[in-house]
């Protein structure tokens, strides 16, 4: 991979390319932004450009020994610290500090990279803030974080911070369709889905999973208006079998209903985000009104929320399967 090879993020993509051939890097960075956006594979192609000894253009050539060495994650002057716990701490630094006074072996530069910087204990950024403040001039420190917020302020004073930004639509589906081809089943569905994150859109088209709870859920619901009010409690099981993933199913609900709001509002069958379930939407369109699907996207919501405010799981499912049941 290289820089030609990221779908969006130009405005980051054209600063740190402007950086490498002006031969302006700085010394430590923050890539901040939602998990699946990028952070950790632009890191990646930067630092592999940044230790590549033949690079044109602020691109990685490919064919030196420091690009085959990264590319089989031998490279010993690049550095990648991931959290396999649920914190980064002081003695994961230190073996970084420790790292960093020795000088490249076989690049102008050495490069580290932590990922999940939120994770760092503040003992451990405190820690990390004594190499930032007086880095070897061969050193670049990149650290991915969901967020800025989780880093102490000076850090952040000392770094040159990137925001990731939600790619496109037509971004996420001509990703998608690079890595799974253009016939991909549900693939309108899953880039509205995945909210301009690739990531998410990549992964969730690689799940059997998310396609089998989605098909479930649409046919939950086809069902949910032809059963009489004593034979929904039966359905229950299946957000119990699916309670680590309720989220996504409360998504798809919301979805389903959006998609019939819409096609009854405007009649236009290109709005729809379950394109590939048209046939569905238009079978079942007739069966609500306006009102009554504005009211139970309402209800979805509320449901949520209770959930998420630890009310009973389910009281709080049966509670919805009977109002969204009503006439």
């Amino acid at each position: 991979m290289n820089f030609n090879s990221i779908l969006g993020q130009k405005e980051i993509v054209t600063s740190l390319k402007s950086s490498i051939k002006s031969g302006r890097v700085g010394h430590a960075y923050i890539f901040s932004g939602p998990a699946g956006i990028g952070k950790r594979s632009m890191a990646l192609i930067f630092a592999k450009t940044l230790l590549c000894d033949r690079q044109d253009e602020s691109e990685s050539c490919g064919e030196c020994i420091q690009c085959r060495m990264f590319d089989a994650k031998s490279n010993p002057d690049f550095y990648l610290l991931e959290a396999d716990n649920l914190s980064i701490g002081v003695d994961e630094i230190r073996n970084i500090q420790n790292d960093v006074v020795i000088k490249p072996l076989y690049s102008k530069k050495k490069v580290y990279l932590i990922t999940d910087a939120d994770k760092m204990t503040v003992q451990a950024q405190n820690c990390l803030l004594k190499t930032l403040e007086e880095p070897p001039w061969f050193a670049v420190i990149i650290l991915a974080t969901p967020s800025c917020d989780a880093l102490i302020e000076t850090i952040r004073s000392r770094a040159l911070r990137y925001n990731f930004k939600k790619n496109s639509y037509s971004e996420v589906r001509s990703s998608l369709e690079a890595q799974f081809g253009s016939n991909l089943n549900g693939a309108g569905f899953i880039a509205s889905y995945a909210d301009g994150i690739i990531g998410t859109a990549l992964k969730l088209a690689g799940s059997k999973e998310f396609v089998s709870i989605r098909d479930s859920t649409i046919e939950l619901l086809v069902k949910l208006t032809q059963m009489k009010l004593a034979d929904i409690f039966e359905m229950y099981g299946f957000f119990e079998t699916n309670r680590d993933s309720v989220d996504t199913v409360f998504d798809i609900m919301l979805l389903f209903y959006r998609d019939i709001l819409m096609l009854k509002k405007t009649g236009d069958e290109n709005m729809l985000i379950n394109s590939d379930k048209k046939d569905i939407i238009l079978g079942n369109a007739s069966k609500f009104s306006l009102h009554k699907l504005i009211k139970n996207i309402e209800i979805i919501e509320s449901i949520r929320r209770n959930i998420r405010q630890n009310s009973s799981y389910q009281l709080s499912i049966e509670v919805m399967l009977m109002k969204l049941q009503e006439e």
